[in-house]
């Protein structure tokens, strides 16, 4: 699956490689392990690793990029057939993604939860 994203401040467009949230750093050594127990300390950095056109990888902070197309299709395309509450949408007519078993509305032709495209 091809995911281009675009960096809102320099406006560089880049293909989307994968994400990474968690992160560990050893702050100091343990009272009773010493430095083969060190104390550690975790969090979450939202950041995603891009690609140029050379194939130069860059790392970004997630809110930086925004999506502009999944596997060709425009981003404002491909949840389109979503509004604002997908509640809504889903009408009496559904379908379960084979995927992911989430249920999508019958005329969708990809699923919004994990992206499996349905032939029509």
């Amino acid at each position: 699956m091809a995911i281009i994203v675009r960096h809102r401040d320099s406006k560089k467009v880049y293909a989307l490689i994968g994400t990474g949230f968690g992160a560990f750093k050893s702050t100091r050594p343990s009272l009773l392990g010493g430095s083969l127990l060190p104390h550690e300390e975790s969090g979450e950095i939202p950041v995603a690793a891009v690609s140029d056109r050379t194939g130069v990888i860059k790392w970004f902070y997630t809110d930086e990029l925004e999506i502009l197309e999944v596997d060709g299709v425009k981003i404002e395309d491909l949840l389109r057939t979503f509004g604002e509450n997908e509640e809504d949408n889903l009408g009496s007519e559904q379908c379960i993604c084979p995927a992911c078993q989430s249920k999508i509305p019958s005329k969708c032709n990809v699923c919004p939860s994990c992206g499996l495209f349905f032939p029509e």
